[in-house]
């Protein structure tokens, strides 16, 4: 049976919003204002021209000429008139300006901990706020605003700073937040904490559902397995609880969208509760409103903010779509709300989650109906259903992911496809266990164990699916890139088509092709690259996150490690994946915690024979560190001093020479340990870099700023040139490029934690090193890389 074809007509008027959303947010709010005026007008005119030419009556196309400026006019007046208001009442002045500012503010999102620490090494919270109130330089009286904004602050305790729903007011430094984001500024406490206030009525509404959140996660702890870090994710969206593994487990499995409050998760809760009704044989027109009453219930349980509320919208189009069997009306459904978010929140289209979720969408109204009445010709309904869900959404999601992940979820299609008959029997009973948790806690325990038994199988699959080979294939980068990115978009055109219609002898050919350049990437890695580390690997820079930690290879499974990043488990996971067992020395350039504080990963796989470090005089390695403390007294502890060298001569024959270790310098940074290896291989030929003649030079750098970095620079005997060099600072720009222009290194490393909000790496950093012709490796682009050196020169690989 032919399919009906959809309904595209609303199709260009949603391109047009979205066009007119990603220009307007990023011009000031009079050009804004200017655009949108301009776009109405145009398309009165226009469809005034075409009246003139009686032609209005016979052609649709100036109706839609029509619809499309006026939606596109809509959502550039809203954001200028937006930021308009707030101009005219100073708030933009106030968050240029560098006085402090008293702030009034409503916590409209879930708090969450980041994973960068502030600056004196405190964990940090972040939550979306608006700002009610302000009061600033020269003004008395409070001004009204309605002002989106970031609230950062230092948890202080076991309990988080501030909580959804709640005011909060006191004295906050303001900075400008990145042109084109819904928050106006990012806001710090000056000083003190920010002062909870008393309770108004929507205070009160907000905490009935923060117990129930609280209560849920409470009785979610009883679970087994996985399931109390996943239980909360899967039915109140909320992260929180799940430690960095398993997150990132379910990450590179594509299961991540189950434990957010996705589109995709949406869709879920509400298939299932359409598949309850049938299961308990109620009318078939119930189906629809008993499932969107459940999404309301879903929404108001998470938290009624907007990525929440645009989860709910997609998501309720997804699922009418696939479980109703509207395709056909849900695609105008989908354009209509796209439309309306953007009118409402023009700021949703720069937003990768909004792209997500309209793109999984999309695929879902699409061919998720057609491709499942294909598969429900050769499969039960039970497994096509779901397939076809995963399948569509995925094809759709992959271009989007791409950029954000540099990389292809292998497989997320299997993986989502184990996890959907387990999802239904976590979110419809998790929802009713969440809604009853401060009613019958002792029921909800015994719901949510019940529930747990799912979730923990999710567990399971997200931690296979994420252990086997390329699980997140790398996409090539460059030209290479972009290109495949296109041939992909174009196979994926071919199959809708061909899904949709009817597929032919020359549409197979392409979908061929296409899955074999797919293949090619993913393979290579996998199957036709040696799956070891490469047996010349020298030098190791560990992806950490942001922070810092190399290992200089000594023998075949030892070797000298500088830093240790933030985390214990990053730390121990790096040496694992390198294979190193046998620390012969641990160096910590300096006190900050990005460097030290995964001390204990490290010493968990074994006790250093020495420690090295270098600090401020008032900071002591060995009483501020707890893991360093514990060490055996047959440790030596020693603070690095200019000139102090070691050598190593088992296997390589590795020389370091502590070249700067100062303790009088205010700032930290400038006190850090910069050492230079000289890395030698009796077995390659003199004429070799690598060689005892011609040994392979590291300096590493810790977090040295310009200055000082100049001043050592006056000092003789550093090198004068270097093969690899461990970039200050995470590539900060106050590292300045003086020291890169003395060295002029070969192959430049950079530690830097993926979208750090420093800013790092620096694109002044970046350019002085690309003028100098050195090959940058990253760890938010590149993860761990190894340098290896072997008779054929230099070469650098990313450890799989």
């Amino acid at each position: 049976m032919t399919s009906r074809p959809l309904d595209l007509r609303l199709l260009p008027a949603a391109l047009a919003a979205w066009a007119s959303a990603l220009a307007a947010v990023h011009l000031p709010w009079a050009q804004a204002l200017q655009l949108g005026w301009t776009l109405v007008v145009a398309g009165v005119l226009l469809t005034l021209t075409a009246w003139l030419l009686n032609r209005l009556f016979t052609d649709p196309t100036p109706l839609h000429v029509l619809l499309c400026c006026v939606v596109a006019g809509l959502v550039a007046l809203t954001v200028g008139a937006d930021a308009r208001e707030l101009s005219a009442r100073g708030w933009h002045q106030a968050v240029e300006s560098e006085a402090p500012v008293t702030v009034t503010l409503r916590v409209t999102g879930q708090p969450q901990l980041l994973s960068e620490r502030g600056f004196g090494g405190a964990e940090q919270v972040l939550g979306e706020a608006v700002v009610e109130q302000a009061i600033w330089t020269d003004r008395e009286v409070p001004s009204a605003l309605d002002a989106s904004v970031v609230i950062i602050e230092e948890l202080t305790g076991p309990d988080l700073p501030f909580t959804a729903g709640r005011r909060y007011q006191g004295l906050a430094q303001l900075t400008p937040a990145e042109n084109g984001q819904r928050a106006t500024a990012v806001v710090f406490p000056y000083g003190e904490q920010l002062e909870e206030l008393p309770a108004d009525r929507w205070t009160d509404v907000a905490e009935v559902f923060n117990g129930l959140r609280t209560a849920t996660a409470e009785a979610s702890s009883h679970a087994l397995g996985d399931a109390p870090g996943l239980l909360p994710g899967l039915i109140l969206g909320d992260r929180s609880l799940q430690d960095a593994e398993l997150s990132e487990a379910m990450r590179e499995a594509g299961l991540s969208h189950l434990t957010a409050v996705s589109g995709a998760n949406c869709a879920l809760v509400m298939g299932s509760l359409m598949g309850l009704v049938r299961l308990l044989r109620l009318p078939r027109w119930s189906a629809v409103p008993v499932a969107l009453i459940g999404l309301v219930l879903f929404v108001l349980l998470v938290h009624p903010e907007p990525s929440v509320i645009r989860a709910g919208v997609m998501g309720s189009v997804a699922a009418l779509s696939l479980f109703a069997g509207r395709g056909r009306s849900a695609f105008s459904l989908l354009c209509l709300c796209v439309v309306g978010l953007l009118i409402f929140d023009p700021y949703y289209a720069t937003e990768p989650a909004f792209q997500l979720s309209a793109a999984a969408t999309a695929g879902i109204v699409v061919i998720g109906t057609p491709l499942r009445q294909r598969l429900q010709r050769v499969l039960p309904a039970l497994l096509a259903a779901p397939l076809a869900l995963a399948f569509s959404a995925q094809l759709f999601v992959t271009p989007v992911l791409l950029p954000l992940a540099a990389g292809v979820n292998t497989y997320a299609v299997p993986a989502n496809v184990l996890a959907a008959p387990f999802v239904p029997f976590v979110t419809v009973p998790g929802t009713f266990a969440a809604v009853i948790s401060t009613l019958l806690p002792s029921a909800t325990t015994a719901i949510l164990w019940c529930c747990g038994l799912a979730a923990a199988c999710l567990g399971l699959i997200g931690r296979a699916a994420s252990s086997l080979p390329q699980a997140l294939a790398p996409w090539p980068e460059g030209w290479v890139g972009v290109a495949l990115t296109f041939f992909y978009i174009g196979a994926a055109v071919v199959l809708v088509v061909g899904l949709v219609g009817r597929l032919r002898r020359w549409q197979a050919g392409v979908l061929a092709a296409a899955a074999g350049a797919v293949l090619a990437v993913v393979l290579p890695a996998a199957v036709l690259a040696p799956t070891g580390l490469p047996a010349s690997w020298r030098v190791a820079l560990c992806d950490v996150g942001q922070g810092d930690m190399l290992v200089v290879r000594t023998q075949e499974s030892a070797g000298i490690v500088v830093d240790a990043g933030e985390e214990p488990d990053l730390a121990r996971d790096c040496l694992e994946r390198l294979q190193i067992n046998t620390v012969e020395a641990l160096l910590f350039t300096h006190e900050h915690r990005d460097h030290y504080g995964g001390a204990e990963g490290v010493i968990a796989t074994d006790e250093p024979a020495m420690v090295l470090y270098s600090s401020s005089e008032e900071w002591v390695l060995d009483v501020e560190v707890e893991a360093v403390a514990a060490l055996p007294e047959s440790v030596t502890v020693h603070r690095a001093r200019p000139g102090d060298t070691l050598h190593f001569a088992q296997r390589l024959d590795i020389r370091l020479r502590v070249w700067s270790a100062d303790t009088q310098h205010p700032e930290a940074n400038d006190n850090s340990l910069v050492a230079v290896f000289e890395i030698g291989d009796p077995e390659l030929p003199a004429a070799a870099v690598g060689s005892l003649e011609d040994p392979l030079t590291l300096l590493t750098t810790g977090d040295l700023e310009e200055e000082a970095a100049a001043a050592m620079m006056r000092s003789e005997g550093l090198p004068e040139e270097v093969h690899l060099l461990k970039v200050a600072h995470h590539g900060a720009a106050n590292g300045g490029t003086e020291l890169l222009q003395a060295t002029r290194p070969g192959v430049a490393l950079i530690g830097v934690g993926e979208d750090n909000r420093y800013g790092h790496p620096s694109t002044s950093i970046l350019d002085a090193l690309a003028d100098l012709g050195a090959a940058v490796y990253r760890t938010d682009v590149h993860g761990t890389v190894v340098i290896t050196a072997d008779a054929e020169g230099l070469d650098a690989s990313a450890v799989p």
